[in-house]
């Protein structure tokens, strides 16, 4: 008893001598930008790095110098705020600062979705994987499910929202300095007013992406999301750029 006592004394001192050397599965060598242009690199850290939302808020990062040297404390890795931080990135990845309001499950997604907050209602900070690069940008942005605590326990329970999430995300657009926001919830006769090619296609319902047909169009059933609406969304920018983009 003694014998296996003293081991595991042994196994616990050399750690924390030694800490921690190599990067952990949630863990990556990436940088930062600030709001002033200031960039930094550091070691990108996520809650978990199967969920897919992981990557949109509660990032933490960590100075590259930590490595080896000793255990890393919580207290040594800092949460960055979206908006502070406008990007951030690692491996060819690039997240950038995005307003998204997450309706609650009894609320309208598409109604508020379309109509932008409400009084009293503020648009959550969050970042978005920039999917496609260009004079105009598609990001993707996964809706954050609410897990119960009990639910981490079951690994089913876990695998559909994972599953669930990969199925229904949302896909912002973006050019210039404008804000993004979702492409199902964008005039395309405001934002593509330089492309009269995708405008037509679009009001005559060539597309995926159906035209706004005020209220009524909002709370049709046949929104898309997911998969089927970045395919949609690639189509529309691929028309804009052999058309209009050059």
């Amino acid at each position: 008893m003694y014998k296996y006592l003293s081991l595991i004394i042994a196994i616990a001192f050399s750690y924390q001598i030694n800490g921690q050397k190599s990067l952990k599965p949630n863990q990556f060598e990436g940088y930062t930008i600030s709001a002033d242009g200031s960039r930094k690199d550091l070691i990108i850290e996520v809650e978990d790095h199967t969920f897919p939302w992981a990557f949109q808020e509660n990032v933490r990062v960590f100075d590259k110098s930590l490595l080896g040297n000793a255990r890393i404390k919580r207290e040594q890795k800092t949460v960055i705020a979206a908006g502070e931080i406008v990007e951030y990135g690692y491996a060819g990845k690039r997240f950038v600062h995005v307003s998204y309001y997450v309706k609650g499950e009894k609320e309208d997604n598409k109604l508020k979705s379309a109509f932008g907050k409400f009084k009293d209602e503020k648009n959550t900070e969050f970042f978005a994987e920039v999917i496609k690069e260009g004079k105009i940008s598609l990001l993707k942005f996964y809706l954050p499910p609410s897990i119960a605590d009990e639910d981490y326990e079951d690994e089913a329970k876990i695998q559909k929202y994972i599953d669930d999430a990969k199925s229904s995300y949302d896909i912002l657009i973006k050019r210039d300095i404008e804000k993004p926001k979702s492409i199902e919830d964008t005039s395309f006769e405001d934002f593509f007013k330089d492309c009269p090619f995708v405008v037509n296609k679009h009001e005559t319902g060539k597309y995926k992406i159906k035209p706004d047909k005020g209220l009524k169009g909002f709370k049709d059933k046949g929104r898309l999301s997911g998969p089927k609406l970045e395919e949609a969304s690639n189509a529309v920018l691929a028309d804009y750029e052999a058309n209009c983009g050059k």
